[in-house]
């Protein structure tokens, strides 16, 4: 299924919102990602998104390749194929192997079903 909104390519692309691609561009490494195309309908939102992304993917706190396979697990969880596609690419390029990839979505897995018992269980937290 292709988006709803007019994705605004990088040809496109003027003033503003050509110059936030550019930003995206470094941030991505070369591409502007379809998601910031169809952000573009707002380029002020669009801004502010890449702000908190280079914020939060730049912070020094964690490795970077932490914060992929968090996102990674979060699309997993949300269903999001794009952010699913996406990750895993970086995870791949980052030097993550299959069985590495597997294993993440073992630990959702199983993390997930424990979660699903204990909540049907009403078990609560002990003190």
């Amino acid at each position: 299924m292709m988006t709803y909104v007019k994705l605004i390519s990088e040809q496109e692309a003027e003033g503003e919102i050509k110059a936030t691609y550019e930003q995206v561009k470094q941030v991505t490494g070369g591409a502007v990602p379809t998601t910031f195309q169809a952000m573009a309908n707002h380029p002020e939102y669009m801004k502010m998104v890449l702000q908190k992304m280079q914020t939060v993917m730049g912070s020094p706190e964690l490795p970077k390749s932490t914060k992929l396979a968090i996102a990674y697990a979060v699309s997993v969880l949300n269903n999001c194929e794009m952010c699913i596609t996406m990750y895993s690419q970086q995870l791949k390029a980052a030097g993550f192997t299959d069985k590495q990839l597997v294993e993440i979505i073992s630990v959702i897995d199983l993390v997930g079903s424990m979660n699903h018992f204990n909540n049907g269980m009403l078990i609560k937290p002990e003190k």
